[in-house]
């Protein structure tokens, strides 16, 4: 296995702090926002599904005609 970079180490071991300081008496609110976080990041939005004539688009979230941008 491979050593971790030192500054990283470091990050990594900030980042744990942080979130036990604010999950065992901080600010509701950065609780609230630091369990919103980590609920999207465990979130998988892979999409698989192809429906004829649309596509996915990221950027927005949700199902695109492939037509609408074709000039009639």
């Amino acid at each position: 296995m491979k050593k971790m970079n030192s500054a990283y180490r470091l990050q990594i071991i900030k980042e744990v702090a942080t979130r036990r300081r604010l999950t065992t008496g901080g600010d509701p609110m950065a609780c609230h926002i630091s369990r919103l976080i980590e609920s999207n990041k465990q979130e998988s939005t892979p999409v698989d599904k192809h429906y004829t004539g649309c596509h996915y688009d990221d950027a927005i979230g949700g199902w695109v005609s492939n037509l609408w941008d074709q000039k009639k």
